[in-house]
């Protein structure tokens, strides 16, 4: 590698006091368990397979929800980097709710 190369920058994501932390734990909590309450749900009022189905469709907004947080939140730079839910929350309330 040419020492004329830069190196692309990776921006650290900066430490979270605990009122954001507790932010983002609930956050993600949500994002595990809605999927799974409205599942339960709707095997208990509709039947196994709409419960089934109702989890699906939960689980895949999730996802959609999770990778339009991506796309704003995370620098341009690190679109590639494979982040986990967590990172993506975290990137979330540090850059949306505790400026």
């Amino acid at each position: 590698m040419n020492e004329q190369e830069e190196k692309p920058i990776v921006e650290l994501l900066p430490p979270l006091n605990k009122k954001c932390q507790m932010i983002v734990v609930l956050l993600r909590a949500a994002f595990t368990l809605v999927p799974i309450f409205l599942g339960i749900w709707a095997w208990l009022e509709f039947g196994w397979l709409y419960g089934l189905l109702v989890w699906l469709a939960a689980v895949f907004a999730g996802m959609i929800i999770l990778s339009k947080l991506k796309i704003a939140y995370i620098p341009f730079n690190q679109h590639e980097l494979s982040h986990s839910a967590t990172a993506i929350l975290k990137w979330y309330v540090t850059k949306r709710i505790c400026d």
